[in-house]
């Protein structure tokens, strides 16, 4: 039956609806250079970070999680960075935020929902050649609220309206994808970091 269902990414909560509607028409994904060194440099991190997460407090890493609806006709797919009681998410950031980013938080938030969990964290590391050298300086005595220079912890309510909101771009991008016709996108500065940008952006401008 899952086969039949449209299959999104928990990583996908309430960001661009026309990003997703590319990734789910399978147009090939084109990284700018300068987001590839932060991707690699994001995955550097998370690995230094979901080793101490495992080995010191045994977390589960990379979680595969699914929430299914065959009523609305799709399914989430996601990969929780660590879990045990609770989900924990990691995001390497060229600078930390003040507050957590609201899709940040819906993504969380998919994986509180299928955890049952009250609370859940996001940890913003600031991106590093050598991550090593950012979380030697990391104070994991009241983890889960973890502290350090070049790092943020938030702990996370669940909230079931963001949930609600969340399954509603969800629907409607569904329903774009069955009509053949991309969803209006952003347009801001999160563009230019985007796979698909090279649509958008081609010679003849914006498409709508």
């Amino acid at each position: 039956m899952s086969d039949e269902l449209l299959e999104f990414y928990a990583s996908e909560a309430l960001t661009c609806p026309r990003r997703i509607y590319f990734r789910l028409k399978g147009y090939p994904e084109k990284w700018p250079e300068f987001v590839r060194v932060r991707l690699n440099q994001g995955v550097k991190t998370h690995n230094v970070l979901g080793e101490i997460l495992s080995k010191q407090f045994g977390f589960e890493l990379e979680k595969h999680i699914v929430l299914r609806s065959s009523r609305l006709g799709f399914e989430i797919h996601g990969r929780i960075d660590a879990y045990r009681d609770f989900p924990i998410e990691i995001k390497g950031k060229t600078s930390l935020p003040r507050l957590p980013y609201e899709y940040h938080l819906a993504q969380l938030n998919i994986y509180l929902r299928w955890a049952e969990s009250e609370y859940g964290y996001l940890y913003y590391v600031k991106l590093h050649e050598n991550p090593h050298r950012v979380l030697k300086w990391i104070d994991f005595s009241s983890f889960p609220i973890v502290k350090g220079k070049n790092f943020k912890a938030f702990e996370i309510p669940y909230d079931e309206k963001l949930f609600k909101e969340t399954i509603k771009q969800f629907y409607i991008v569904k329903k774009h994808y069955e009509k053949d016709k991309p969803p209006d996108g952003w347009r801001n500065y999160m563009c230019k970091f985007c796979p698909y940008y090279y649509i958008c952006y081609g010679d003849n401008g914006y498409e709508l």
